[in-house]
């Protein structure tokens, strides 16, 4: 008899504890997954900003070099318009160290391939600078700094995104050049 009833108490019991025990996991899940959705939304937010200060100073870079072809191809690079292109010119280089502080600010979120960005959009800055003072230099090794300033920036934002290395070389069968 009392063996039935302990089978009774049991079996009525079971369930009760089942329902509790569920609800606690479930409570847990659903902190663990708000909190994960918190943090997930602090990358996906600081990685846009970081596509957004790479995105711009790779528009000053171009405009940049866009002014400086026009100017060397001028008559005379000193005349009205050469002078308001070379005022262009002055206000755009301000303009590209803000945004290459803002993505040396950036990468703090991409350890591994963060320095890659810094690197090269200081050597564009630095390349632009030396073809501006000398009035010599070539735009090919601008170009080609840029395209590396590119593939990095790529990289640190996919895993500023938190994307495995197969997302981040998912185009490794793609030629360098159809990547950018």
């Amino acid at each position: 008899m009392w063996l039935e009833l302990g089978k009774i108490a049991a079996s009525m019991a079971t369930p009760i504890v089942v329902a509790v025990v569920g609800i606690l996991l479930l409570r847990r899940i659903e902190g663990i997954k708000a909190a994960v959705a918190k943090q997930s939304e602090f990358h996906q937010r600081w990685a846009d900003e970081f596509f957004a200060c790479c995105q711009g100073f790779m528009q000053a870079l171009e405009r940049d070099m866009a002014l400086l072809t026009m100017l060397a191809r001028m008559e005379d690079p000193n005349g009205k318009l050469g002078a308001k292109l070379q005022e262009e010119v002055s206000r755009l280089h301000p303009k590209l160290s803000e945004l290459e502080l803002r993505i040396r600010r950036s990468v703090v979120f991409a350890p591994s391939s963060g320095g890659a960005v810094t690197k090269s959009a200081r050597e564009c800055i630095t390349l632009t600078g030396k073809l501006i003072a000398s009035r010599k230099g070539s735009a090919d090794d601008i170009i080609k700094e840029m395209n590396e300033f590119n593939i990095a920036s790529r990289k640190a934002h996919a895993e500023m995104l938190g994307l495995g290395a197969a997302e981040q070389g998912a185009a490794e069968g793609v030629p360098q050049a159809a990547r950018l």
